[in-house]
């Protein structure tokens, strides 16, 4: 019995291994091959440098989901740099960090004016309303006021229409 598991042992040991680092290993296709594959007058584009989707853009996403706005800008502004991320989709990612960041006491007086406004709430921002009621914390003020202030910060246009 123990010579048969001596035996299973040494001969799992001294083979040829698994197979994993066989099909693990990413052929890269040559030149002519991605030539045909994008066809003649497209450009080839250098290594490492993704054809699809960005970690840049993603990157950002979770920058400005965790709240840390300036790292993001940051990483916007190299990104655009290194063309690594477009401008129309820069321009639309700052446009959002400008809304999160965006005080509740520095919209319209007009909006301030309304009888439910919370003026409890105007140092604090989008992103903070926003926090305050993913985790149900009503101490500064309720559901419904906290509702109103991201309402109010995220259409303000649209609100001032109904209010003229």
């Amino acid at each position: 019995m123990w010579i048969r598991v001596l035996l299973l042992v040494g001969s799992i040991l001294l083979g040829p291994g698994c197979g994993h680092e066989r099909s693990a290993s990413i052929r890269e296709p040559s030149a002519s091959a991605k030539q045909d594959r994008h066809g003649p007058d497209t450009e080839l584009e250098d290594e490492g440098v993704r054809a699809k989707g960005s970690t840049v853009s993603s990157r950002v996403s979770v920058l400005i989901a965790n709240g840390q706005f300036a790292e993001a800008e940051a990483l916007i502004a190299e990104g655009v740099a290194s063309g690594l991320l477009s401008q129309p989709h820069a321009t639309r990612l700052l446009e959002r960090i400008a809304q999160l960041n965006m005080k509740l006491g520095e919209i319209s007086a007009r909006l301030q004016r309304a009888p439910d406004f919370p003026s409890q709430l105007k140092d604090y921002t989008l992103f903070q309303i926003k926090r305050m009621l993913e985790r149900g914390d009503y101490s500064l003020a309720t559901e419904a006021q906290l509702r109103m202030a991201k309402k109010l910060l995220e259409n303000p246009d649209r609100l001032m229409d109904k209010v003229r």
